[in-house]
Parts: C-alpha cells; structure tokens; sequence
C-alpha cells in the first residue's frame, strides 16, 4: 500500500500526470518492483508526504521514522525556494511548450544555478552574471534542488 501510494505522489505532484486511471495503473505496477531503498529515496524525494493525491495515509517507512524534525521535498517549484538561496534546475514543466526555448535562451536550463532574488510582481531570477525577471507562474514551472 505505501509504495503504490508514494507512486501515485510521485506520478500526479512530480510528473504532474492528470489521468488517474493511467496513474493508478502505474501506480499497481510500481508497487510491485520497488525496493525498500527506492522506496524510502521516492518518500524522501516527496518530502515523506503524509498522504496520497486521494487523501489516503501513506504508511510511515523508516525513512520517515528516523526523521526528527519535518523536511521539506528535495526538488520543489523555483518559486518555493527562499530568496537569496543558490539551487540547481533539476527540471522545467512549462505550461506552454514555447516557454522552454524561451527560457532556455535565457540560461535557465536543467543544472543552470539559480538564485530567487525577488517573487512579486515579478519574479527576479539570476542565473551566472544574468538577472532577469519573469512571470510568477513560470517560476512555478522551475523545479529546483537547493545547492549546497
């Protein structure tokens, strides 16, 4: 039960897929391949969530047990990020296919180091010597891991 539901967690927050029966399917299959390890490194992934995209309790692992304080996911939206943090673009789902040229003109690009530096009404993002700003939403569609 608790590796299908980090599956689903994994399919619908990460992966953003929208189809439940397609994630649900999947879902069944993962949960008869993954290992504890993996298991426990998709649960640390997610931030040990608490619940499935359905509202179901998740099982707690050892993972989870072992935590003492509550943490944060590994890889979360740019713009969840503290200001003045350095991370690494792990990836970017854009909601329009046109912004990821776009951006990747700019030097936003999966392992680009980035800094949020400001989020309203503009988010202001420097990547190397360049800062530029951007829409808010788009820094939604930065997945980034923090740097250090």
């Amino acid at each position: 039960m608790r590796r299908h539901r980090l599956a689903e967690a994994l399919f619908t927050m990460v992966l953003e897929v929208k189809d439940d029966a397609s994630v649900n399917r999947t879902a069944c299959v993962m949960e008869h391949v993954l290992d504890p390890g993996l298991t426990d490194s998709i649960c640390a992934f997610l931030g040990h969530p608490r619940q499935c995209p359905h509202g179901k309790p998740i099982p707690l692992g050892s993972c989870c047990r072992a935590l003492t304080t509550r943490i944060e996911p590994l890889v979360q939206p740019l713009d969840c990020l503290p200001l003045g943090r350095d991370a690494r673009i792990v990836y970017i789902a854009p909601r329009e296919a046109t912004r990821l040229v776009r951006l990747s003109h700019l030097g936003i690009v999966p392992g680009a180091v980035v800094q949020l530096q400001q989020i309203r009404p503009a988010a202001v993002i420097r990547v190397g010597e360049t800062t530029l700003a951007v829409e808010p939403e788009v820094a939604g569609e930065i997945y980034v891991r923090r740097a250090g």
